[in-house]
């Protein structure tokens, strides 16, 4: 089962190989200990759905990863 925190990212595949991965970030946990049902705000289009992820399509970053991504990625950027 899947467990997230709000402010995590739920990723997944895209709806055709082209499509690439659906990114979205948790804005609320419904079941317990951190368990699905998630409200999810997707990053493409604005929309929040909820939904109970399946645990083999869809997986969890959590928002200190992301956090750390950022960081690494402000970093590497530089002023031309």
């Amino acid at each position: 089962m899947l467990r997230a925190d709000v402010g995590d990212q739920l990723i997944g595949p895209g709806r055709t190989p082209w499509h690439g991965e659906i990114l979205g970030v948790v804005i609320r946990v419904h079941g317990q200990d951190g368990g699905p049902p998630f409200t999810i705000r997707w990053y493409d289009d604005g929309s929040a759905s909820k939904l109970c992820p399946n645990p083999e399509r869809y997986w969890i970053r959590s928002r200190r990863q992301v956090e750390r991504i950022e960081a690494t990625n402000r970093g590497m950027r530089t002023v031309a």
